[in-house]
């Protein structure tokens, strides 16, 4: 939901900590999709305790796998729009009190890239990524991942970022002009990043490292 508002409301405001750590990510050049659930009932998942995603060897069974847990990286991405989603009004003039909107929620955040070079039968397999109920990691151009964690400040376990309406597009023909190309593009539900983490590698580089195979030569 847009709005998740408490009521009544606590004693007093809540604590909002300041730091002197900036929490910032560098420019999306990958990300890693993953289903939502392994199995049903059952989200996919990494488990600082036994699976830190930390460690190259967290990741190896998973791109490997054979079943609901498999982990699939996307080529790179390049031209890529973000924009987080937009206040919901409602009411205007004489259809409110005192003529002031409600705030009733947010949009969806969205995400747009283009997939450059790349055979079309890799872009194929990303199609069918469509008719799943997948989420994906992002991974920026120092090879850090970010996820969804379970507590933003003490994570115990790491998620894949839901996403919805994922749309892998058709050959471009770029001429002359550009290289040719392919849309790719997703949304984000409201409040999506409330857990956001960002997670630096013990052992690898996310960005160069997860990949399972380079097709063709």
């Amino acid at each position: 939901m847009g709005l998740n508002c408490s009521c009544p409301v606590g004693a007093a405001l809540s604590d909002v900590a300041t730091s002197a750590c900036p929490s910032e990510m560098g420019q999306i050049q990958k990300v890693v999709f993953q289903r939502i659930y392994s199995a049903s009932g059952t989200k996919n998942k990494f488990i600082k305790a036994s699976a830190d995603p930390k460690t190259k060897a967290s990741w190896t069974p998973k791109i490997a796998a054979a079943d609901g847990t498999k982990v699939v990286t996307s080529p790179y991405l390049d031209g890529i729009t973000s924009e987080a989603g937009a206040v919901k009004t409602y009411g205007s003039g004489n259809a409110i009190r005192n003529g002031m909107p409600v705030v009733i929620g947010r949009e969806p955040s969205t995400f747009a890239a283009m997939i450059l070079h790349q055979p079309q039968t890799v872009i194929t397999a990303l199609k069918t990524f469509m008719c799943e109920e997948v989420g994906i990691y992002l991974i920026d151009q120092f090879g850090r991942i970010g996820a969804i964690a379970d507590n933003a400040t003490t994570p115990a376990n790491y998620y894949p970022i839901p996403i919805s309406t994922l749309f892998v597009g058709d050959k471009k023909l770029g001429g002359f002009d550009e290289p040719d190309s392919n849309a790719i593009s997703w949304n984000y539900a409201p409040n999506w990043s409330d857990n956001l983490v960002f997670v630096t590698p013990a052992d690898f580089n996310a960005l160069t490292d997860l990949d399972k195979a380079v097709v063709g030569s």
